[in-house]
């Protein structure tokens, strides 16, 4: 008889899922990589991705909700010992991490995923955040979603940047039911998306990860090598320094 991840993780409790990670590391030895990772992956389609998503994040926030529609239908793929692997875990991210308003959860979740599902994560990541940061999002709303879609641009990888956004756009607070869905139909639309760019990778095409010219611009100063050399970043400038001091020179 077939029985659900969440059964089985209630079945076996906290001490078995002590030596989960190691046997999940085993069965997918020999991929190479670190620990056993990737896990092997195979194209997924994106909007039922998106729709898993919005469905996890009502459980679990964005955070977990990105993760689990994504790493949950490989793990699936893969059987056990995957299927074991503790995905709740990722609750903690929900709303930039419990509540913080720092990383938006759903991208969290998805570099996560990207982690483990990839050899070279690193250009999934910043195709997905330097997409987050541009974009009116969200861009794909489940049939499941209840409040008509209002998109905004975050112009930043930050929870509290893109919440504030969308609020002033929407002219809703930020505890108001539209608000609460209109995060988990974000999380389905960064799912989608992450999903859209894993397949593109796996399929050997080249992601788009550059800087926007401005943010290049503040960086040739900013980041390393710079006259002031004082941060350490890749995302927009302008989505918090809407306001530069008067001494600071002309940004191109």
């Amino acid at each position: 008889m077939a029985i659900s991840r969440r059964a089985l993780l209630r079945l076996t409790g906290a001490g078995a899922l002590a030596g989960t990670l190691p046997a999940l590391a085993r069965g997918a030895a020999g991929s190479g990589g670190m620990r056993g990772l990737p896990w092997a992956y195979g194209a997924l389609d994106p909007d039922a991705t998106g729709d898993r998503a919005f469905d996890g994040y009502q459980r679990g926030h964005c955070m977990y909700g990105a993760f689990e529609a994504i790493a949950g239908q490989v793990a699936e793929r893969l059987g056990p010992p995957f299927v074991s692997f503790p995905f709740e875990i990722f609750t903690y991210g929900g709303c930039g991490v419990n509540g913080w308003a720092t990383l938006c959860g759903a991208l969290n979740g998805s570099a996560a995923a990207f982690q483990l599902l990839s050899a070279k994560p690193e250009p999934l990541i910043d195709a997905l955040f330097s997409w987050y940061e541009r974009e009116a999002l969200p861009n794909y709303v489940p049939a499941a979603a209840r409040f008509r879609n209002l998109p905004s641009r975050a112009g930043s990888p930050l929870c509290h940047a893109s919440i504030a956004a969308w609020c002033r756009g929407a002219g809703k607070r930020s505890y108001s039911p539209e608000r609460q869905e209109r995060c988990g139909v974000l999380t389905a639309a960064v799912a989608r998306q992450a999903v859209v760019l894993l397949n593109a990778q796996a399929a050997g095409k080249v992601l788009e990860t550059g800087l926007s010219g401005t943010t290049a611009a503040c960086m040739a100063c900013h980041e390393k090598g710079g006259a002031l050399e004082d941060i350490r970043s890749k995302m927009s400038c302008g989505g918090c320094h809407r306001v530069l001091a008067r001494e600071h020179p002309t940004v191109p």
